[in-house]
């Protein structure tokens, strides 16, 4: 005969009179995010290097304005308690996806790969269609002035002050 106790059923449902242990507050929290993501419509701007992360969630997006059309376009994404600036070229295309929600990171790009989508974007008639170059993107406050704000932030702004200089 079959031992119910450690069935797969069992397992998987239960018994009524067994209760699990309770599990503490903090543990519950995890299971409603999902993994890796603190917000899950939020715009990730990252450093050329991909050392630094910043951006803004997407609920506090405001508007976007164009600065120059030129040679460098310039886009700068308007939130309600921020901006970004974006320097580049054909930078329609990274507008395009903000707008319909499928803008997910703007990352700086170095050299390398800068004259790798220069000679893609050679080969590409449709404007539309040529792929964005990102040469500066700009986050206004900046990081460092953020925790100088804060009180209770003012000693890691030190530490990060010190280990920069430190490096330079």
């Amino acid at each position: 005969m079959r031992d119910t106790a450690t069935s797969f059923v069992r397992k998987v449902v239960g018994s009524p009179l067994e209760q699990p242990a309770a599990e503490p507050q903090w543990r519950k929290a995890f299971t409603v995010e999902r993994e890796g993501a603190s917000q899950s419509m939020c715009i990730s701007v990252r450093s050329t290097d991909g050392r630094e992360a910043d951006g803004f969630p997407m609920s506090l997006y405001v508007r976007h304005k164009w600065l120059d059309r030129g040679r460098v376009e310039r886009l700068v994404l308007m939130f309600s308690n921020g901006a970004v600036c974006v320097e580049g070229q054909h930078l329609q295309r990274g507008l395009d996806a903000l707008e319909e929600g499928k803008l997910k990171r703007i990352q700086a790009q170095d050299g390398n790969e800068i004259a790798a989508i220069k000679g893609h974007n050679a080969d590409t008639r449709k404007a539309e269609d040529k792929e964005p170059v990102v040469t500066r993107v700009t986050v206004s406050p900046r990081f460092d002035l953020l925790l100088e704000s804060d009180e209770s932030l003012e000693e890691i702004a030190k530490l990060i002050k010190e280990e920069h200089a430190r490096h330079n």
